[in-house]
């Protein structure tokens, strides 16, 4: 481990170039000027938390309570800041030593439309989303306080279409299906970097997610192996974490909702000079609670020799067990010179699982990563980024009774990675390589035994503009797996602008998902008593993709609207099947082919009074079969749609936000072993929220709402196509914000 993190240490000193390590040279003295000034918006209001940063460097400030800004620059000569706030057109200003002299005063404008803001996600590239080729979906802030979620969970399920939350009754945890493709095709990220551990069955712990430390969420869909590498076939969720923004900040924050949960947060920071740091500390909880059905589920049940029946199921009850989390973060940031900065950021997580009643066993989930990055510019255009992230994620079981813990689970990863992104004339090139190193003990393989991997990728893209009109990108990424050798993944997409206010895009991308430790070495007794084996299997191979992806958007002031379609084929899905024609004993295995064809289609409005409306509709076309039926349970229509009001009188600000969620009726069939299957369906499904805010001088602000408005009750027989919502629940947040208070 020594020399693995010396080796680290030396490649980020090799990105330093000599002589300008952490200090000045002093011949730039002599030029040294500070930059101050103010920045407001169209009616003279400061912005507090504007972001003023050097084009072509990696220094910036943020805006106190007034709006005021300093930057020490280090030369004489003519410099540029942009100057932006989110939900806000960015400006850019030239000033030098002559013109630094006088404060600055910049009146930032409303945007009619949220294109102007800079994602990350489509190729590791910073640019505004109107000229990402790849169409990207955020979730901003502001559309997070719209719906003040207590999980993640529940704030994607608002805002994507097609998104379902299932319920995973042996780890008792949620897991997702999105579009007709389940958890392990989705890569989540934390600010670009993969996460370790895993919650239900080939799932992320969604539950490691502070939704009090998200600044927003870039959403890409379809595979994005080229850039991200293995899990990425069905896209890319990345979770970009709130940064340090002003020169002080000071925030508590609690939300209450009872037995449906309850979040204190407690934040504080700084952004001066070159320097800044911001601390995050979070105590979640919620209450376990059960859903019981009074009848049980009716299905119409069909024998080998044709003849039908209508079945009547047990009534069925399903415990969704709470929780008590402590989570922690820590970042903090350096710009040594204009060119060169470094970042760093640490976390904690302790998830404490509700006891089963009854039970003599606790679950305790507990994680702590680290990440760094170092950012060199060497001119406007051109930057080379090396970062290093080391996530450890355990599982153990308290055996309070008998006084003793065990680590039944374990997954520690580590990749280091460094990325070149230079523009020569039309030409943008990006060139990465990472390396990727697994560690997994698992409760699931035999005697606990554990297992190692390793990965090597080189990549590669280009995004040329031979028009004004027209942008293409080509790109092309080569794995290497000691097992599986190599294996490459090319991409080509364009984007093209027929007019001011259409945009076209479209594309074809190769992914793949090589098979995790566990379905490679699993050997696993479910319910310890021979019952049931499961098995993994060495001689699985990699799952493949190929994707082919068509969108149109038109946007004219306030009104954006556009449609997407996909088609996805999977080659060499894993997945179960019986071990020798033995029921007893399962195996991971290479099915057939598959395929998921998605349309989505987005219309969001914005009026000059303060009213956003915002609707999307997804169709799904998921197809399963099994001996000619199709056994998928992916809703086939599913909406959202958002309303939310935002007026300010005077100090006070107002807010009113509306959101609902829509899935349609789904038909399905199972089939047994006696040669029996049975055709069941699943009703349709409502659910709404309404949350009432106002904002208040001295920077605090009060929110209360309904979540379920309509007291919609799943059916416990259900649980496996969606999370069970007990029913209506009452909300209270209150934020205060110290910065605003005493005015800093």
């Amino acid at each position: 481990m020594k020399p693995f993190l010396g080796n680290i240490l030396f490649l980020l000193l090799l990105t330093v170039p000599s002589g300008t390590v952490f200090a000045e040279d002093k011949e730039l003295e002599v030029g040294r000027y500070t930059v101050k000034g103010t920045v407001v918006d169209e009616n003279g209001d400061p912005l507090p938390g504007a972001s003023v940063w050097i084009v072509g460097a990696t220094i910036g400030a943020g805006t106190n309570a007034n709006g005021e800004f300093a930057i020490r620059l280090n030369e004489g000569r003519e410099y540029t800041l942009r100057v932006s706030f989110t939900g806000y057109i960015p400006e850019e200003v030239k000033v030098n030593r002559q013109t630094g002299a006088q404060p600055l005063h910049v009146i930032l404008k409303p945007a009619e439309n949220e294109l102007n803001e800079v994602v990350v996600t489509g190729a590791r590239i910073a640019r505004p989303l109107k000229e990402v080729p790849v169409l990207t979906r955020v979730i901003s802030q502001k559309d997070i306080q719209a719906l003040n979620p207590m999980s993640i969970e529940t704030l994607l399920q608002y805002e994507l279409p097609g998104l379902q939350i299932t319920y995973n009754s042996m780890s008792r945890m949620p897991q997702i299906k999105y579009q007709g493709v389940d958890g392990e095709y989705m890569l989540f990220l934390i600010d670009g970097e993969r996460i370790s551990g895993e919650g239900a069955d080939h799932n992320v712990d969604f539950t490691r997610f502070n939704v009090d430390e998200i600044e927003r969420i870039e959403f890409i869909r379809g595979s994005q192996s080229t850039v991200y590498g293995s899990n990425a076939l069905g896209g890319v969720i990345n979770i970009i974490t709130k940064k340090a923004n002003r020169p002080f900040i000071g925030n508590i924050h609690a939300r209450y909702a009872g037995t449906n949960g309850q979040k204190y947060t407690v934040s504080a920071g700084t952004k001066k000079d070159r320097f800044s740091s911001l601390t995050n500390i979070t105590f979640r909880t919620r209450d376990t609670y059960s859903v019981g059905d009074k009848n049980g589920k009716t299905l119409k049940l069909y024998n080998p020799d044709g003849t039908a029946k209508d079945s009547i199921l047990k009534a069925e009850s399903t415990t969704v067990y709470g929780y008590k989390v402590w989570d922690a973060s820590q970042k903090f940031g350096y710009a040594f010179t204009d060119k060169l900065s470094a970042d760093l950021r640490g976390s904690f997580y302790h998830n404490m699982r509700d006891v089963p009643e009854g039970g003599k066993i606790q679950d305790i989930f507990v994680d702590y990563a680290f990440n760094t990055k170092v950012n060199y510019v060497f001119r406007d255009d051109r930057r080379l980024i090396v970062s290093y992230n080391y996530d450890n994620y355990k599982k153990d079981k308290d055996f309070f009774k008998a006084k003793f813990k065990r680590t039944d689970y374990r997954n520690r990863t580590q990749m280091l990675r460094a990325d070149y992104s230079g523009t020569y004339g039309d030409h943008t090139v990006s060139i990465g390589s990472e390396g990727f190193f697994e560690y997994l003990k698992h409760y699931m393989m035999k005697d606990s035994a554990d297992a190692r991997n390793e990965n090597y990728a080189f990549y590669m893209q280009e995004d040329w503009k031979p028009f004004s009109s027209l942008n293409v990108i080509v790109g092309v990424r080569a794995d290497y797996q000691r097992k599986y050798h190599w294996h490459v993944t090319p991409k080509i997409s364009a984007m093209y602008r027929p007019a001011k206010t259409v945009t076209l895009r479209a594309g074809y991308s190769q992914g793949f998902r090589s098979p995790s430790l566990k379905e490679l070495y699993q050997e696993y007794d479910m319910g310890g008593q021979g019952f049931l084996m499961l098995y993994g299997n060495p001689d699985l191979k990699p799952e493949t993709s190929h994707q082919f992806s068509l969108s149109a958007e038109y946007t004219q002031g306030g009104f954006n609207a556009s449609v997407s379609t996909s088609h996805n084929r999977f080659h060499n899905k894993i997945t179960y099947k019986e071990k020798n024609q033995n029921a007893a004993e399962w195996q991971y295995t290479n099915a057939e082919h598959a395929r998921t064809t998605s349309v989505e289609a987005i219309v969001q409005m914005r009026m000059d009074f303060g009213l956003t409306m915002t609707g999307s509709y997804a169709y799904v076309n998921d197809y399963e079969q099994v001996n000619g039926k199709n056994t998928s349970s992916v809703r086939p229509h599913s909406v959202t749609f958002h309303a939310v009001y935002s007026r300010k009188f005077g100090k006070i600000g107002m807010n009113l936000a509306l959101n609902g969620q829509w899935a349609s009726q789904l038909s399905t069939y199972r089939f047994s072993k006696d040669g029996t299957h049975r055709s069941v369906t699943y009703d349709a499904r409502t659910l709404c929220s309404l949350n009432a805010g106002v904002t208040m001088p001295k920077g605090v602000s009060v929110n209360v709402g309904i979540d379920n408005l309509f007291n919609y009750q799943d059916k416990a027989a259900d649980s496996s196509l969606q999370l069970p919502q007990k029913g209506i629940s009452l909300i209270g947040t209150v934020n205060i914000n110290l910065a605003d208070m005493f005015g800093l």
